[in-house]
């Protein structure tokens, strides 16, 4: 079975000082039903590189959820991860936020929108054609097409233009502004577009 690496949060709990790595537990079980193993990447690593060489991912997945813009533990682990998936050509995608850091990492630009948390919206676009697909929204800032990063290439977007999917011209690289994992069963149209990622 492929291995597939997840990002996650990095938080304080309580007043004691203490952080945590900590994900949506239906991320890794997404992934498990997907078949799938999925391998939860701690935050502090004392060497990343090392980390992903010893494991050998076939796939990298940047969790949902957070502030892409805080220069956390998370935010540079992130970025790191980025640059290995780019040297060790190890597909990746972003999931929400992760997509937003895809974004930031490539020079594109957030902006805050409108109507986009707890929604579902239709999307358009060349990655769905004549699809009727509708996909949830948990997101205050988004971006649009001219905002997008260096050779990213818009895949899908809702009726207010919101930039929903993009992928790399060059890498193997996907970025989506949903959450497959929150949907009660894995979509079929979720399913297919992630299984093509990590062929």
């Amino acid at each position: 079975m492929k291995k597939i690496v997840i990002t996650q949060r990095y938080e304080k709990i309580g007043k004691f000082e203490e952080y945590r790595d900590n994900v949506d537990s239906k991320l890794p079980l997404l992934v498990q039903k997907l078949g799938y193993i999925p391998i939860l990447v701690p935050n502090n690593l004392e060497n990343l590189n090392r980390f992903i060489s010893e494991i050998s991912p076939e796939g990298i997945i940047l969790s949902g959820g957070g502030d892409p813009f805080k220069k956390d533990l998370r935010y540079y682990n992130e970025k790191k991860l980025i640059k290995i998936s780019i040297d060790k050509n190890i597909p990746i995608i972003g999931i929400c936020r992760g997509a937003q850091v895809l974004n930031i990492f490539f020079g594109g630009k957030l902006k805050r929108v409108s109507n986009h948390v707890r929604k579902h919206h239709k999307i358009f676009g060349p990655l769905v054609k004549n699809l009727k697909i509708k996909v949830n929204s948990f997101h205050d800032f988004g971006f649009f097409k001219e905002t997008l990063g260096k050779d990213l290439k818009l895949l899908a977007y809702s009726s207010d233009n919101v930039v929903k999917s993009f992928c790399h011209k060059n890498y193997k690289l996907l970025g989506i502004m949903w959450h497959p994992e929150r949907n009660k069963n894995v979509q079929k149209f979720d399913k297919n577009l992630i299984k093509r990622y990590f062929l």
